[in-house]
């Protein structure tokens, strides 16, 4: 299978505007606003604080409204490639203004429910496929930073974080005051309250001065089809790592209070390891954003793939008689950090091997593969207790997946475009202590 990132590439030179120019500080700001209170993050976050109040008043059990969950997840999965591809030919406003103001309705509409399953399946479902358009916002952020890209993918990765803390708060709010059909139109009123932003200040990403002949605006964004990505060896290559890293900590998640206590810890510490991962994940987080700016290879991943591993083996060590609750918390700790600094490495490196032509159509189907093993891997973890009656085979896998990510990111070319210009291929010389880049060749690329 040829690797499309082996051709050569032709580029100009042209004055570039700062990462910190007051345009673009707006529009990351609006960027941020629109993820954390205009998309479907909110109603995502209510979704456990809801649980209690439907399934008393409709019936319900908890199996059958955990299902919501399940649509949410599976339908996002399914139309991400979709609203990427759609995001990609019809531009990042127009379906990111208007997947806010459907996403915004929905929740709204979300209040009528008259206790039938079916409405609360495809009400989640539908905010799944809705949501999707959210994808556009890291395409925003790609092109607009260049320099400082990889800490700008960073910052924008934890908001997921940011409104795990907000969320709660608001949720809360709205439910002790007007209960959960009205938290749903409070909800459904903050998301539309953003939409005059994103049309007064949310700009369309547009190609870099140095394209040759190339007209600002969405077609001018260089890169490769999506056809020619899915083509490569490096596409499958970071698809496969991410699934693989994501799949062990999603597994193991609903299952910390019967893992701990067949390890002989209480049940309550459950809670402690992963406040302590949250956190560290956040951390680890900007770390990797700031690693990947500074680093000249995607191979800067590996590292945290070994600190991965590292993390699960201390965790199968780790026992009430065994390094105690000290090495609990530090495995929790290390999985987080070290999970968090590659968040921003795969977007960060789509628009490295990539460009942004085609960034959000590929980011979706990427993002549908991961969502297969977030799925499965629970399923799988269970499996394994249920038929060996022990979480430690599980484990053992889990380390020998992340333990495989290693080779796999080693195993990594070298980018094709550079962090200065998105056009622009990644052979460095130097001449008067400045960077220049000059054209890419095949012989070059084999060295």
């Amino acid at each position: 299978m040829a690797d499309i990132t082996d051709e050569p590439a032709v580029h100009g030179q042209a004055l570039r505007e700062s990462d910190f120019s007051l345009r673009k500080m707006r529009i990351a700001v609006i960027v941020l606003l629109g993820t954390l209170f205009g998309s479907s993050i909110l109603p995502m976050m209510a979704l456990s604080l809801l649980l209690m109040p439907m399934t008393t008043e409709f019936g319900w059990s908890r199996t059958a409204f955990s299902g919501g969950m399940t649509a949410l997840m599976w339908c996002g999965a399914l139309s991400a490639p979709l609203l990427g591809r759609s995001v990609d030919r019809i531009g990042v406003r127009r379906m990111i203004i208007g997947g806010t103001v459907t996403v915004g309705l929905l929740v709204i509409a979300m209040s009528f429910q008259t206790g039938a399953l079916w409405q609360h399946y495809a009400f989640w479902g539908l905010l799944g496929v809705i949501g999707s358009s959210a994808i556009g916002y890291s395409k925003v952020i790609g092109a607009l930073f260049s320099e400082h890209r990889g800490k700008a993918l960073a910052i924008f990765g934890i908001e997921s974080s940011l409104a795990g803390a907000a969320a709660p708060l608001i949720v809360v709010w709205l439910l002790q005051r007007y209960g959960w059909r009205g938290m749903f139109v409070g909800l459904g009123c903050i998301i539309l309250a953003v939409v005059p932003l994103l049309v007064l200040f949310l700009e369309e990403p547009e190609a870099p001065a140095a394209v040759p002949g190339g007209e600002p605006g969405l077609q001018a964004l260089p890169g490769l089809t999506t056809g020619e990505v899915v083509r490569t060896r490096t596409f499958w290559i970071i698809t496969l790592a991410a699934f693989l890293a994501i799949a062990p900590a999603m597994g193991l998640l609903p299952h910390y209070v019967p893992f701990l206590m067949s390890r002989g810890f209480d049940g309550s510490y459950a809670a402690l390891m992963i406040s302590a991962s949250t956190v560290a994940m956040a951390v680890g987080t900007l770390v990797g954003g700031w690693v990947i700016d500074w680093a000249r290879t995607a191979r800067i991943a590996a590292p945290f793939s070994v600190l991965s591993t590292i993390a699960i083996v201390m965790l199968l060590m780790a026992s009430a008689s065994v390094g105690g609750l000290p090495l609990l918390v530090a495995s929790g700790a290390v999985l987080g950090f070290a999970g968090g600094a590659k968040r921003p490495m795969a977007t960060y490196f789509h628009t490295r091997f990539f460009g942004l032509r085609s960034f959000a159509e590929v980011t979706g189907i990427q993002g549908s593969i991961s969502a297969l093993g977030m799925g499965l891997a629970p399923l799988a973890v269970g499996y394994s207790f249920d038929r060996l009656n022990s979480y430690v085979p599980a484990l053992w896998f889990m380390a020998g997946s992340l333990a495989l990510t290693i080779v796999l990111y080693l195993s990594l070319p070298r980018y094709r475009y550079s962090k200065d210009f998105a056009d622009a291929p990644v052979t460095e010389t130097r001449l008067k202590g400045v960077r220049s880049e000059q054209p890419v060749t095949s012989s070059s690329l084999s060295a």
